[in-house]
């Protein structure tokens, strides 16, 4: 039996490196596994009455937070910006990322895209979409004879 044993110091240093990250943004390569996670993080949740979206939104100060609403799409952009601080010595890795982010999502049921409202609090972005009078379930009684 012969066992051929890898050096992984180059597998490493393609990875820490971000020589991968430059393949992942070449169009029409898609390696899902290994992709950045969108930003913001959503949760979308629908009541009776309205939609709520939930997102994190940790180190954006939220006057740099734009949100658009359609009667059934939203979009959610914004920037995050690089804090400006002094370094001493070498400096061995940078994953904290800055810059624009955009997000847009289908929502499950039509709003009043005049009456949204969103509150940012501890970096968690609270939106609150009253869904459309033609969305809310109308419930009917069945009268007896």
């Amino acid at each position: 039996m012969h066992i051929i044993k890898r050096d992984e110091r180059p597998i490493r240093r393609f990875c820490d490196e971000g020589l991968w990250d430059s393949f992942e943004r070449m169009p029409n390569f898609s390696f899902s596994p290994l992709r950045a996670p969108a930003f913001p993080k959503v949760d979308i949740a629908e009541t009776e009455d309205e939609v709520k979206i939930t997102a994190n939104i940790p180190g954006v100060a939220p006057e740099k937070v734009e949100i658009e609403v359609n009667e059934d799409i939203i979009s959610l952009s914004g920037t995050v910006e690089k804090e400006q601080e002094e370094k001493e010595g070498k400096v061995y890795r940078y994953e904290r990322e800055y810059g624009e982010f955009h997000r847009m999502f289908t929502l499950p049921a039509r709003v009043q895209s005049d009456k949204v409202a969103a509150k940012a609090k501890n970096g968690v972005l609270t939106i609150t979409l009253p869904k459309a009078e033609a969305e809310k379930k109308k419930k009917v009684k069945v009268e007896t004879e």
